[in-house]
C-alpha cells in the first residue's frame, strides 16, 4: 500500500531533520530517505567530500540527489530529510513546491550550533560564520515551508516527530 503522504523536512544543520524524519516516517508507516545519508553512502563522509572536492562539488551532488528524491516523493510519497543547504538551489526549491508538506524544523541559533559543532560538519566549525549562513538561509526556509515545527529541546524528539506526522495527515 502506498502511503498517502509526501513530506520534505527542511532546516539548518542541527535541526534534527534526520532523527525526527525517521521517527515521523515510522509513525506514518511511510518510507524515509535522508539525502545526506544517501550522499555519504555513495561518496563517503560529507566532511571528506568537502575537504577533497570542495563545497561547489558537494552542492552539485546534493542538488542531484535531492532532485531524484523529491521527484520520487511526488509520485510515491514518504518522508524525506534534505540537507540544510539543498534549498539554496532553484531546481530544488521548485521541486519542493510540488509537495503538499514542506516542514521547516527550527531551533534557536545557539541550540543549532551546539548540536552541529561537534559533528564534524565543515560549515559548523566557527559560530560567527555558522550564524551568518543561517541568516542567509532563513528567508528561504520561511518561504518554502508549509508548516514550521520547533525542535528547540523543550520537548522530546518523539513529540516533534508526532507533530510532523500529524501535519502530514492533515
Amino acid at each position: 500500500m502506498t502511503p498517502a503522504v509526501a513530506v520534505a523536512l527542511i532546516g539548518f544543520m542541527g535541526a534534527g531533520k534526520s532523527h525526527a524524519g525517521m521517527l515521523a516516517a515510522a509513525l506514518l508507516r511511510a518510507p524515509f530517505v535522508d539525502t545526506d545519508a544517501l550522499i555519504a553512502e555513495q561518496l563517503g563522509p560529507i566532511e571528506e567530500i568537502f575537504a577533497q572536492h570542495g563545497e561547489a562539488y558537494f552542492r552539485s551532488v546534493e542538488r542531484d540527489v535531492a532532485m531524484t528524491v523529491l521527484e520520487k516523493q511526488v509520485r510515491l510519497s514518504g518522508v524525506a530529510s534534505l540537507g540544510g543547504g539543498a534549498v539554496m538551489d532553484g531546481d530544488v526549491r521548485q521541486a519542493l513546491g510540488r509537495l503538499p508538506h514542506v516542514v521547516w524544523l527550527t531551533a534557536p541559533p545557539e541550540v543549532l550550533f551546539v548540536r552541529a559543532a561537534g559533528s564534524g560538519r565543515p560549515l559548523a566549525a566557527e559560530e560567527a560564520s555558522f550564524r551568518r549562513l543561517l541568516d542567509q538561509r532563513l528567508p528561504v526556509y520561511r518561504r518554502l515551508a508549509t508548516a514550521t515545527v520547533s525542535n528547540d529541546g523543550s520537548r522530546s524528539i518523539d513529540e516533534v516527530a508526532a507533530q510532523i506526522a500529524a501535519l502530514a495527515r492533515g
